[in-house]
């Protein structure tokens, strides 16, 4: 009887082993089912908003080509909105801020040349765009790589950042985009008056579209 008893135990614990077994791999199934599902949904929602982004940037381009009688390409405003996006999601500087420095450089002239020779979209000194275009790893060809707009605007939209980044503040490094960080630091240096014109304009800009 007591053999009866054992074996009748062992065969017990071997079913409710298997049965607990079997309940923790259900269990441990729906955890991993429920993890992979909140993973695709969390990627649908990034998709989305990247989408939403997007369209947003394309709208606002549009509506500041139109404001400066700029007539583009469907596919160049696409690709002008996409790098915008781009740029803009990489460096932390906002779109609406990007379009803003353009307008106030060039007016989204690609073929925009200042007095200086600054060159292109964000107006970009050829002498200060060839050290831009290391750091990025960008290969430099010649001048004439600033008449690109997309180049052009990944540079100017790094160049803003870096400044923003030096002087920790955005109306300062604007002066600095405009005048040159030189100058400005030797001013800040001295304590003396800034030249704010500038960022009044693109912060002026920024505001008729807020």
């Amino acid at each position: 009887m007591r053999h009866i008893a054992h074996t009748l135990t062992l065969v017990l614990m071997l079913i409710l082993g298997f049965m607990l077994g079997t309940r923790y791999q259900m269990v441990n199934d729906n955890v991993e089912g429920l993890q992979n599902l909140v993973a695709v949904q969390k990627s649908k929602i990034g998709e989305l908003r990247f989408a939403n982004s997007h369209l947003t940037t394309v709208v606002r381009l549009r509506e500041v080509l139109e404001e400066n009688r700029v007539r583009l390409p469907r596919a160049s405003v696409e690709e002008m909105a996409t790098r915008v996006d781009q740029v803009s999601r990489k460096y932390g500087v906002s779109s609406d801020m990007i379009f803003a420095v353009i307008q106030a450089e060039s007016s989204f002239d690609p073929l925009a040349v200042s007095d200086r020779g600054a060159v292109g979209l964000m107006q970009l000194l050829p002498s200060t765009a060839r050290g831009l275009a290391e750091e990025l790893n960008i290969h430099w060809t010649d001048d004439s790589i600033l008449w690109d707009p997309l180049t052009n605007i990944e540079m100017g939209t790094y160049y803003l950042r870096t400044l923003i980044s030096r002087f920790n503040s955005v109306e300062v490094a604007l002066a600095a985009y405009n005048h040159g960080p030189t100058r400005i630091a030797a001013l800040q240096a001295t304590s003396a008056a800034l030249p704010l014109e500038y960022p009044g304009r693109v912060f002026a800009s920024l505001q008729e579209r807020n």
